[in-house]
């Protein structure tokens, strides 16, 4: 609020509070100012001349304590009540908040507002409980081969922009999501690690309760980068320990600060690091408790098949693409096979991908599964991530939309029926979305083999 060069000594007589510039949560919805805090008990006001604590009003004349105030100290108010309640037009188009000047009619009924003196409001509420007996979530949990349990549900972090990961996880994690997807290519683990702590200072969630995932990036792919790039990750997600920390792809990039080194001809430069060697440094990260559980993400079969003959610690997870496109029916067996979960990504089929190519198919409009979710009275993306769920995978769904990540958690009260399952099978077109052609030279690229 501008200051009055009027009579300053009165300026404590008035009625009138500073705005603080901070929003706050009250009893009702809506935000308000906190209430100035006096020498005067509850209920009690305080003379504006004197400065003394008066009654409450009840039994007295309402002309009364007006007599009592000095003609001076009645022009100085009705001057800065003008001053309160005159409206300037381009004041309002800022996005500063105004005092509130009495009672305000509602916005969808814009007529002229009443200047009357303000309405004391109730004193805020703390956003923090008394203590931190935080409410459990009942989500579909997998039980990993070392013994860890991991949800079956969880938000995927790719593609996400900073300002507004940071929302999207505390409202995640508000709803019931208990495990979080990142990594460092993404660029946001540190916008992601400061929703996460926050969440955890606010008792909405216990450490214990949450399950985190990163991935090792390319660039870190030799043995003695490896431990480099995990501190990485745990220092911009500020956490003492991942839950789970995976190599992000089979092929090894260039070392350096850039993530994705390219050559003056615009090529990739990749290394040749064999992955093998990768793995073995990084069951020293359990060794070492920087992470509970190790993995892979985007590796075939006959990849997986050369870890396992060297592990003395056993991948427990493959991330890949995975949705009614590209069901990974073949590679799904086997993983279950060697007791290897399969973890989701792109379960819609990645509809905002930048690349995405006009004559592309796009998941969530196919009719088939159009038809389940009218039929089951849901939206094709519950459907998409139902089907993940009942086929024993877990599922990671990006989005930074809060309806799409409180109606894609809605998954958990319906089921699909064995007719709808073998419908969204056959949908299988081999389709992937995420194909990283430009590196299908390289000698450790994955998708040259059928799984």
């Amino acid at each position: 609020m501008q200051k009055f060069n009027i009579c300053t000594k009165f300026a404590k007589a008035m009625y009138f509070r500073k705005y603080s510039g901070e929003y706050r949560i009250f009893n009702f919805p809506g935000f308000g100012n906190k209430t100035i805090e006096n020498n005067c008990t509850k209920n009690k006001l305080e003379d504006p001349v004197s400065g003394k604590c008066l009654e409450p009003t009840s039994g007295r004349k309402a002309s009364e304590p007006v007599e009592k105030r000095s003609k001076l100290l009645e022009k100085v108010k009705d001057t800065a009540e003008k001053l309160l309640c005159s409206k300037d037009k381009k004041s309002e188009t800022t996005s500063t908040p105004k005092p509130q000047c009495g009672k305000i009619e509602p916005t969808n009924k814009p007529e002229k507002v009443k200047c009357l003196r303000p309405v004391p409001r109730p004193m805020p509420v703390t956003e923090r409980p008394e203590d931190c007996n935080v409410q459990k979530q009942e989500i579909p949990k997998i039980k990993l081969s070392d013994g860890y349990v991991m949800p079956m549900f969880g938000l995927g972090t790719w593609g996400s922009k900073p300002h507004k990961v940071t929302m999207a996880v505390m409202h995640a994690i508000k709803v019931g999501y208990r495990m979080i997807d990142c990594a460092h290519v993404y660029e946001n683990e540190q916008a992601v690690g400061k929703a996460i702590n926050d969440c955890i200072k606010k008792c909405i969630v216990k450490r214990d309760e949450i399950f985190i995932t990163s991935k090792l990036w390319n660039t870190y792919h030799r043995p003695e980068m490896v431990v480099e790039g995990c501190c990485r990750s745990l220092k911009d997600l500020n956490l003492s320990y991942l839950n789970l920390y995976l190599i992000h792809w089979p092929m090894g990039y260039k070392e350096g600060k850039e993530l994705i080194p390219y050559d003056a001809c615009g090529r990739i430069l990749s290394s040749r690091v064999d992955y093998v060697d990768t793995w073995q440094a990084m069951e020293d990260l359990v060794q070492r408790g920087f992470t509970r559980s190790i993995g892979i993400s985007n590796f075939n079969m006959k990849q997986i098949e050369r870890i396992l003959k060297i592990a003395k610690i056993k991948p427990v997870v493959n991330q890949v693409e995975c949705h009614p496109y590209l069901n990974q029916m073949r590679l799904m067996a086997y993983l279950k096979k060697k007791k290897i979960a399969l973890v989701a990504y792109s379960p819609l089929g990645s509809p905002a991908r930048p690349w995405a190519k006009p004559d592309e198919p796009y998941v969530l409009d196919d009719n088939m599964i159009k038809s389940i979710a009218f039929a089951q009275g849901r939206t094709a993306a519950q459907i998409c991530i139902r089907y993940q769920i009942q086929r024993g995978n877990a599922v990671i769904p990006k989005s930074v939309t809060p309806s799409r990540i409180e109606s894609n958690f809605e998954v958990a009260d319906f089921e699909l029926g064995d007719e709808e399952m073998k419908i969204i099978d056959k949908l299988d077109k081999g389709f992937r979305v995420v194909p990283l052609s430009k590196l299908s030279s390289h000698p450790y690229y994955p998708f040259h083999d059928a799984y």
